[in-house]
């Protein structure tokens, strides 16, 4: 069972939930606009189950933003675990995300460091793969660390190349859901520029109008419906979709990751959703 897609696809259900500014022209201008339009979900936790096939709660997972004591800067956790057979599967597989993001000049949050770490437990042992992404801007260079079990590897630095910077997952979607790209509304799209593999790579995303939703997937016919696409071979699906709906509040409700090899339409959806402010 590949687990990383189940923990991963939380990431992009959890980014989408209640973006401020959904109406056209009301986009978010400069440092203090991004201010304004990312506190709509600081100190919010979002909480979510995933299943597939005839499994209704094979994983959980957890999705918050903090603003932390340094000025303009934030920080964005996903934890998730799996849970009965998936965990017998797995051995008790644990996933934590981690990224530091920065308000920029331009009123954009840039990533500081990504952090992607991988605990499983059998027989009493704990193995641990733990890996360190730090952008460093002035030379335009990602450099990734990687411990396996305690043993470091040798240090990589892979290069940014030119135009527009890369973003880490979640930086990418906080972006996007604070309207940072631009308006959240039927019609509008928007290609990402992200990094991974050691090479560069985008994210497509869509807010699909009325006439443009999919007829073979089971959503509500309310709301709002986000499509994202990526590399097939990331998740191992036929063409690298996914779809997310949203209901009458502009809460994530549901995300289906289609045809996933093995196991068909993956599944998520809001447990719960708390506000610390």
């Amino acid at each position: 069972m590949k687990t990383g897609l189940l923990l991963f696809m939380v990431i992009f259900l959890g980014s989408f939930s209640c973006p401020l500014w959904a109406e056209p022209g009301n986009v978010p201008s400069g440092p203090a606009g991004a201010r304004e339009a990312l506190n709509a979900f600081r100190g919010e936790t979002l909480s979510y189950d995933i299943a597939f096939l005839w499994f209704e709660r094979l994983a959980v997972a957890e999705f918050s933003l903090t603003k932390t004591d340094e000025p303009n800067r934030y920080r964005a956790v996903l934890e998730a675990r799996t849970l009965g057979i998936a965990s017998w599967l797995t051995g008790n597989r644990r996933q934590r995300y981690v990224s530091y993001l920065r308000l920029a000049d331009d009123g954009s949050l840039r990533p500081e460091s990504y952090d992607a770490d991988m605990y499983r437990t059998k027989g009493g042992t704990v193995t641990s793969r733990l890996k360190n992404w730090v952008y460093d801007y002035p030379r335009r260079q990602i450099i990734e660390k990687v411990t396996r079990n305690g043993r470091e590897s040798p240090v990589k630095r892979y290069s940014m190349g030119e135009g527009a910077y890369p973003y880490d997952i979640l930086g990418a979607f906080y972006n996007f859901r604070a309207g940072l790209f631009g308006p959240v509304q039927g019609g509008a799209s928007y290609q990402i520029p992200s990094f991974a593999r050691g090479g560069s790579t985008d994210i497509a995303i869509a807010v699909l109008p009325e006439n443009r939703r999919p007829k073979d997937t089971p959503l509500p016919a309310s709301g709002l419906v986000v499509k994202v696409v990526l590399d097939p071979e990331v998740f191992d699906t036929g063409d690298g979709t996914l779809y997310i709906w949203f209901d009458g509040d502009m809460r994530p409700g549901k995300v289906i990751v289609k045809d996933v090899v093995g196991l068909g339409d993956v599944r998520a959806t809001l447990r719960s959703h708390e506000e610390v402010k």
